[in-house]
């Protein structure tokens, strides 16, 4: 990692020239697009999939999105479907 001094001025030029993310974060706006319609997501690697397959299972057991996500490698297919979320419970000792 390499960390280099900016001046006040060029910080605050980067933020201004930054476009707004967003009413919903990618995720959430993609959940909702999924509700109505079939996505595929391609990955250069399956370690990006992965993760991105992670981050989609918390935004959807957040928001309750009747979603289907499945994994084939690097793709994700994510689509309409019934989404039950389970309830967890502690381990028993």
């Amino acid at each position: 990692m390499e960390i280099k001094k900016i001046s006040i001025d060029e910080f605050k030029d980067v933020v201004a020239s930054s476009s707004r993310r967003a009413p919903y974060g990618q995720n959430q706006s993609l959940l909702k697009k999924a509700e109505k319609e079939a996505l595929q997501l391609s990955f250069d690697t399956e370690k990006k999939a992965v993760s991105k397959l992670t981050a989609l299972y918390v935004v959807r057991r957040k928001m309750n999105a009747q979603v289907k996500i499945v994994r084939r490698g690097n793709v994700l297919y994510v689509g309409p479907g019934e989404y039950v979320p389970t309830i967890r419970r502690p381990r028993k000792k």
